[in-house]
């Protein structure tokens, strides 16, 4: 029998790749070299993924001479790796920060994705990225009675803090939008979409480089000495710098204590025919999906009607190293098709790993080091929406674009926030064991409410 086991491993070999790479042949992207020598700018953004090109996204038209360096291709790594949900929910449901913050903070807390989710979309039809948008209802699935108090704890959370566009379905009602068995209750709300990341993410390459930013792939930071970011044959020096990577280094930053990993498996079938449409979704109506698991296994369907299917287990999310084996997400496949029998014909052809960066308490981290107001540090955004907020936020922040609410923001994503373990316990019992600690203590544990409403610091 082929490792793994199960109906699914007997069909088929699944390949190890990922399929936003097999569509980015689609579209020609420009062709932007590694950087080779000494350059001057007024601004170099480090990292393009979301919250990098995000952050170049402001600078458009603003008559600043910007610089992104990014070590692989724009998108290579999490970013463009990712399920292309844009949905504020990715690590933290809006009923555990309420609990965590409050109702006030933790509505304001949850603007930031939204925010997000309003950026990224207007630029992507503004500028018509061609990116495989698609309009889809996210709608959170309860497994058991956990499952369902999780679920009515969501409903009466997005009442308290102003949303009216919720709606909840028990056992029997869902069965009307999805053709599963299993669930026991469910939330869906609008306002949210499914994407091509990598697409999108090359599609706003061409845009930036088009309109005269300099984007240098296969070009990795070395080291960062005051104004200046050494890479292997060249240099920026630069006015600001946003550094907005997914595994800083301890080399560049005390800061690379902060970023833990938590990785996740993504998979991809052939395109649903009109029958398995209707099995998956009976309404017709698409949605991105989620469980109440704490590591939750989720799916949507691509703008040309392939299942995206994701998820892993506890011992894989908190590994230190990427892991390769297609047991896992073949086992996340067996259990997606124990809630949906009647497609156990689907053929799922590829799938790939994925380190998602997060930190202790999965929310993300804009930070000003001490004595140095020109930098800003950007990580641990657990979704698209997430890194967009944030890359956008650093920008405007530079460009002294700022409301009357950027002081709170710079409060509730400090690095100076008050976590449940601290970072240099990590040294002792791994990062791993730290991180999966204060994972599961932040989604069903912590209270703070005082402590960060409250935070005042100055940046």
């Amino acid at each position: 029998m082929p490792e793994g086991g199960g109906t699914v491993a007997k069909k088929e070999r699944l390949v190890n790749q990922s399929w936003w790479i097999t569509t980015l042949m689609v579209n020609e992207h420009r062709h932007c070299p590694p950087l080779k020598s000494d350059i001057k700018a007024d601004v170099c953004i480090v990292g393009g993924g979301f919250a990098g090109v995000a952050a170049a996204i402001e600078f458009l038209k603003s008559g600043h001479k910007v610089v992104l360096l990014e070590k692989n291709h724009l998108g290579g790594s999490s970013s463009g790796r990712s399920a292309g949900f844009l949905t504020p929910d990715s690590e933290l449901e809006l009923h555990q920060l309420v609990r965590r913050y409050g109702v006030k903070a933790a509505g304001e807390i949850w603007n930031a994705p939204l925010r997000g989710i309003e950026r990224l979309v207007e630029s992507i039809r503004k500028y018509d990225i061609q990116c495989g948008l698609i309009k889809q209802d996210s709608l959170f699935l309860g497994l058991g009675k956990g499952g369902s108090e999780a679920v009515d704890s969501e409903r009466h959370c997005r009442e308290e803090v102003g949303f009216t566009d919720q709606k909840t379905y028990d056992e029997t009602q869902l069965k009307s939008i999805l053709g599963a068995n299993g669930y026991t209750a469910g939330i869906r709300y609008g306002g949210t979409y499914g994407v091509n990341p990598l697409a999108c993410l090359q599609g706003f390459k061409n845009l930036l480089v088009d309109n005269g930013m300099q984007i240098f792939e296969s070009t990795a930071m070395k080291r960062l000495e005051d104004h200046t970011v050494y890479t292997h044959a060249g240099s920026v020096t630069a006015d600001k710098i946003i550094i907005a990577v997914d595994k800083l280094d301890e080399s560049i930053s005390p800061l690379s204590d902060e970023v833990f990993h938590a990785q996740t498996f993504l998979s991809v079938t052939e395109p649903l025919n009109d029958r398995e449409l209707r099995t998956l979704f009976p309404s017709g109506e698409q949605m991105q999906c989620w469980d109440s698991k704490l590591v939750y296994t989720y799916f949507r369907l691509t703008a040309d009607n392939r299942l995206l299917l994701g998820g892993g287990t506890p011992i894989t999310t908190y590994l230190k190293d990427a892991f390769n084996n297609p047991r896992v997400i073949r086992k996340i496949i067996a259990e997606f098709l124990e809630h949906f029998p009647e497609l156990d014909k689907l053929s799922f052809t590829q799938f790939w790993p994925g380190q998602i960066d997060a930190t202790r308490d999965l929310l993300p981290t804009i930070a000003a080091p001490p004595g140095q107001p020109h930098i800003r540090f950007v990580f641990g955004a657990v979704g698209i929406p997430w890194a967009v907020f944030t890359g956008s936020f650093a920008a405007r922040n530079f460009l002294g674009v700022a409301d009357e609410d950027y002081q709170k923001y710079f409060n509730y994503f400090s690095n100076e926030r008050d976590f449940f373990l601290p970072s240099a316990l990590g040294k002792v019992i791994g990062k791993p064991l730290l991180f999966s600690l204060n994972n599961s203590w932040a989604k069903f544990f912590q209270k703070d409410k005082l402590r960060v409403a409250t935070a005042e610091k100055e940046f």
